[in-house]
């Protein structure tokens, strides 16, 4: 009976210790953030929607929303090097036709949202391709930089 009622304890206080232990994200496409010595608003587009709390004229709706923004710019940068990336959005294989003036010391590299490199590789032929098939469906970035300097990069889809 003892050990029963340790056992019970035990449980009910573990229970009550459980957390979650992943940071919610959100990716979007914009946001904003106001506040005055009484109120804190934020908002973004494309959040998911976990509660909604009414309280007489005021409708307010939780999300996953966080008041950190980590703003991530993909540029293009001016370039005379043609490259062409197709298809995508892509299941597979993704095929990158380069100009043989980007071949010398060029390297591809595919990273996920979040910046992780998944793939990289020097380019030995004008044309490259990179398989996706092992990758869940999402957005993607595909990098190509000549002697370490980013010559361009492109938003890639895997569905």
């Amino acid at each position: 009976m003892k050990r029963l009622t340790s056992l019970i304890i035990g449980i009910a206080i573990m229970s009550l210790a459980y957390s979650q232990t992943t940071n919610p994200e959100l990716v979007s496409s914009a946001g904003e953030s106001f506040n005055n010595s009484t109120y804190q608003i934020c908002w973004s587009v494309g959040e998911c929607v976990t509660a909604t709390h009414l309280a007489e004229d005021y409708i307010i709706t939780q999300g996953f929303h966080q008041n950190s923004y980590v703003i991530t710019e993909v540029k293009n940068l001016a370039t005379d090097i043609n490259i062409s990336v197709y298809p995508n959005p892509t299941k597979d294989l993704l095929t990158v036709n380069l100009e043989e003036s980007a071949r010398p010391s060029s390297v591809l590299t595919v990273t996920d949202i979040n910046g992780k490199v998944l793939q990289q590789a020097e380019i030995t032929s004008d044309v490259e391709q990179l398989d996706f098939s092992n990758y869940s469906n999402g957005v993607y970035f595909l990098t190509l930089k000549q002697e370490n300097q980013l010559i361009k990069s492109f938003k890639i889809i895997k569905n």
